[in-house]
């Protein structure tokens, strides 16, 4: 288990960040200039914090109150910065060498066998240059892991990779984080690294965790606007709380009334509804009745669309219940209202785009949306 508690000031900025990471692969996600790569240059003992303390399986790492400050070498702890720092004058099999504890009574074999769980067979006597940006990146791991670390620190190790690739080796390394059995904590800014990997997500921003927990709970029961907005919510509205009706709560919202699970809020409050573009549904004109009436049924028209390869991104502008939505355009055609009347479109959907073609979905096109109850989370405001 690592347990971070940390301070950190430098000009303009100061680090305040605590959280705890276990087995689990886990991500400190937030926008650049968050405090992620101080954070992990504190626990590797690169940089040394104001106050705070660090502690690996029981180990102290870091403790001002006590005057300790273990060195990188004594830390145990495998650090692959973004640019992957490999030596360019040295081959594969001296980079990944140079991580082999002082004393490894085998540390050819140790090599051997860092290679191979990476796929590097046969390339060992290569330069770095020699080598696609992937293989670089998995010769920086072999380093990291030929020390025998307690704990692997990954800044961005795919932020310099082209998509196809950074696809494949998403996939590979979870695979591999699952084989090499060591606590992982990694470093990104990108929305679907943090999904894809994090088992347990960390939220910075501005120097101090947000939130922090399991990632479906960090993705679809975000604790504040903020972190919200950061994890891709996008459809975040304001609404007021009408009635409590046992485990039914009712809001009130652009003349129409929603259904929500209470989630701690009262009559009368003012909260933030947030949910995921996935969660919208566009119902069918021919819904079969025997399906009963649509959950939180809206009404609207398309009004704009962005096309990502294989889905579509489509915005919404409601309509009141039993009135049509009208939406003023530009030259170009795109959706403009004045800045007193907000913003052109009240919800966002994604949808695949064979669901998109099926439907006969098209702009202009007036629509019927539902929104799932479970599908509402609820912040105070």
């Amino acid at each position: 288990m690592l347990s971070v508690e940390v301070e950190k000031g430098l000009p303009g900025f100061c680090l305040n960040a605590a959280f705890t990471a276990g087995e689990e692969l886990v991500v400190l996600f937030g926008p650049s200039g968050a405090g992620k790569t101080l954070t992990l240059q504190a626990i590797a003992g690169i940089v040394a914090p104001d106050r705070g303390r660090i502690t690996l399986n029981g180990v102290t790492l870091f403790d001002s109150a006590a005057d300790l400050n273990l060195p990188p070498q004594r830390r145990r702890v495998g650090y692959v910065p973004q640019s992957y720092a490999l030596f360019p004058h040295l081959s594969v099999e001296q980079n990944v060498a140079y991580g082999v504890p002082r004393g490894e009574p085998d540390g050819r074999r140790l090599v051997a066998d860092m290679l191979a769980l990476m796929g590097l067979e046969g390339a060992g006597h290569r330069r770095p240059r020699e080598l696609s940006g992937g293989q670089q990146q998995r010769v920086a791991l072999a380093r990291a892991l030929a020390s025998r670390p307690r704990v692997l620190l990954l800044d961005e190790p795919f932020s310099s990779l082209d998509r196809a690739l950074r696809d494949d080796l998403r996939r590979e390394f979870r695979e591999l984080h699952r084989r090499w059995e060591v606590n992982t904590l990694l470093v990104t800014h990108d929305l679907s690294d943090a999904f894809y990997l994090g088992e347990r997500i960390v939220v910075l921003d501005g120097g101090r965790v947000l939130q922090q927990g399991a990632r479906e709970d960090v993705f679809y029961r975000p604790a504040t606007r903020r972190v919200a907005e950061f994890v891709g919510t996008r459809n975040i509205f304001r609404a007021r709380v009408q009635s409590l009706d046992g485990d039914i709560l009712y809001l009130a919202w652009h003349g129409y009334t929603l259904r929500a699970h209470p989630m701690g809020a009262s009559p009368g409050a003012e909260v933030d509804v947030c949910v995921r573009p996935t969660q919208v549904m566009i119902v069918r004109p021919d819904r079969p009745s025997h399906l009963g009436p649509p959950e939180n049924l809206l009404c609207g028209t398309l009004v704009d669309e962005t096309l990502h390869a294989e889905t579509y991104t489509l915005f919404v502008r409601l309509a009141g219940e039993g009135t049509e939505a009208r939406v003023q355009r530009s030259e170009a055609g795109r959706p403009v209202l004045s800045a007193s009347e907000g913003p052109p479109f009240d919800l966002e959907i994604e949808l695949p785009g064979y669901v998109y073609h099926r439907l006969g979905l098209h702009l202009e096109k007036q629509v019927r949306l539902s929104i799932r109850p479970e599908a509402l989370h609820l912040i105070p405001s």
